[in-house]
């Protein structure tokens, strides 16, 4: 059990900065930035314009990915001596897919008061734009370069009646949609929001195809992107259910174990694997009702 928080320690400030639009920038954000001792940041050149631009001449310090355990102690030992300090990155809410976690949880250990400046966020902002904001949604963040890892990792969420959100590059977007084309189908619904608050803002929902008919256009690859694969509906028992469900009985009558049996049925009806797993465990529990 940790003591108290320590009012004599400095306080580490995780604030969001715009995501592309300067004006979106809050103005206690401005007040902190200004006010504190030190800004860690993940490009102290990129973060300058934003600085500049609000005349805010707080001293920098870089913290990013190939630095920030190393970073991590020195900022630490500041905190302990009183040292106030914000964290930000290059754009949106810092440790949501951006270095910040290492330092934050030390702040922690350490009883340093961390305190949450709210502002943009290109995940929270897609959502809220998309018309399926108010369901659960597991975010991802990046998917792996692999298509077997990002297959696997789309497995684990899939049947899971949320949405799922990701993060994807320019240089990645079009592969990734050959990738969910592969794993969903062509027709699959998904919602590309391209560029939030900039001026090449686009927001997008219709299928993989029509997406990447978009894409086509070398134009529209530029940017940053978040895209949203909409939950699947629960659906009632159907006829279709109920001759997997029996196909999946004969199978596990003839001694296959479960784990066959559904691998089977995935490649034979091109179902999700984790899909059909969570949905039947449910539909034998709702015919046996």
């Amino acid at each position: 059990m940790h003591n108290i928080l320590n009012k004599s320690h400095g306080v580490l400030y995780v604030v969001a900065t715009p995501i592309g639009n300067l004006n979106d920038i809050t103005s206690r954000a401005i007040s902190v930035l200004s006010e504190v001792d030190i800004i860690a940041t993940e490009d102290t050149r990129h973060s300058k314009k934003l600085l500049n631009q609000y005349h805010i001449k707080t001293r920098q310090i870089s913290y990013h990915k190939f630095n920030e355990k190393k970073r991590t102690s020195k900022l630490i030992d500041l905190l302990l001596d009183g040292k106030n300090i914000a964290l930000i990155s290059d754009a949106g809410t810092p440790s949501i897919s951006d270095p910040g976690d290492v330092l934050i949880k030390e702040a922690h250990i350490n009883n340093i008061v961390v305190s949450p400046i709210p502002g943009p966020s290109s995940v929270i902002s897609a959502i809220s734009a998309s018309g399926f904001g108010s369901k659960p949604f597991s975010f991802i963040g990046f998917l792996p370069r692999k298509e077997s890892h990002i297959v696997k990792i789309l497995d684990e969420f899939n049947g899971d009646e949320k949405n799922i959100v990701f993060l994807e590059s320019s240089k990645r977007i079009l592969k990734t949609l050959q990738y969910l084309k592969k794993i969903y189908s062509s027709e699959k619904e998904i919602l590309i929001a391209k560029e939030i608050s900039k001026i090449y803002e686009n927001i997008t929902l219709g299928t993989i195809d029509y997406h990447m008919q978009l894409l086509e256009d070398k134009k529209f690859q530029n940017g940053e992107f978040v895209i949203i694969i909409p939950a699947e509906e629960r659906r009632g028992v159907d006829e279709g259910d109920k001759n997997i469900l029996l196909l999946l009985n004969l199978l596990l009558d003839k001694k296959l174990s479960y784990k066959d049996s559904i691998n089977i049925i995935s490649k034979f009806f091109k179902l999700n694997k984790n899909t059909l797993y969570k949905r039947f465990i449910s539909l034998e529990k709702e015919t046996k009702i």
